[in-house]
């Protein structure tokens, strides 16, 4: 936004919806449970520790449902919630809120590693990759169970999915790892639905949300010493998951 956007923006006042209060509500009641969750939530991050006190901080308006504000802060959007979701009230919406807190918890973790590990976005391929983790760890956080693979097998809808964003994923990044100049018309191209949008959208996100699923296979731990290897793993996963007609091509894309 620029600063005059910002500016009316914050100008902006009115009471809360019915339907955001309720939000509100369900929010506010989490806050024991949503405690409770941190000890779990940090097995994939053992060598880190977040402040004591960490803010949930609400508001209203916004496109998002939930994101981070530096190291210490995890806002959700009562509107968002609204639009994306329906009345708090809903059955799944209790579980939902949940997974939504969780995936944000997960980022400001993953934030705090990437100061500890004193990551490195040195172009344009290492952001993207960094964004596929990132955003696949967080996805892997909030991820449905319907979506998950029981017993090492992945349910018929998670195949399906796959099956129509695996062509995107090695498309975008065989593009952004052998193409020396990308306008930023194309980067905004190759990023789209990465980690936005509908959950079996996003090429990025869930895919790798759904490989950290299979190599836990219901251990958290089993995670750590992957997620710790950063935006490479992205390709090692990459490696031992996609179909096999796409790995050659993307192993020499990022080799070069």
């Amino acid at each position: 936004m620029s600063r005059a956007s910002l500016d009316s923006m914050a100008r902006l006042k009115r009471p809360l919806s019915a339907e955001e209060l309720d939000w509100q509500k369900l929010i506010t009641a989490k806050v024991l449970c949503w405690n409770s969750f941190r000890d779990s939530l940090g097995m994939l991050f053992p060598q880190i520790q977040l402040p004591d006190t960490v803010q949930v901080l609400l508001g209203f308006l916004g496109n998002d449902d939930g994101f981070t504000y530096r190291n210490r802060t995890v806002c959700i959007d009562l509107t968002a919630l609204c639009r994306a979701y329906g009345k708090a009230g809903l059955p799944e919406n209790d579980s939902r809120i949940d997974r939504i807190f969780s995936h944000e918890y997960t980022h400001l973790l993953h934030k705090a590693w990437a100061v500890k590990s004193n990551l490195r976005l040195n172009n344009f391929k290492d952001s993207i990759l960094w964004e596929c983790l990132y955003e696949g760890v967080g996805t892997y956080r909030s991820l449905n169970a319907k979506w998950l693979p029981v017993n090492g097998a992945l349910p018929a809808v998670t195949v399906a999915t796959l099956k129509e964003l695996y062509p995107v994923f090695a498309e975008r990044l065989i593009i952004i790892g052998t193409t020396m100049s990308l306008s930023p018309e194309e980067k905004v191209f190759l990023n789209s639905h990465l980690s936005r949008g509908n959950v079996n959208q996003k090429w990025g996100a869930f895919t790798v949300g759904i490989w950290l699923a299979l190599e836990a296979q219901g251990d958290d731990r089993k995670l750590a010493a992957l997620i710790d290897k950063g935006p490479p793993v992205v390709l090692q996963l990459a490696q031992q998951y996609l179909p096999v007609k796409y790995r050659d091509e993307l192993k020499r894309a990022f080799n070069k």
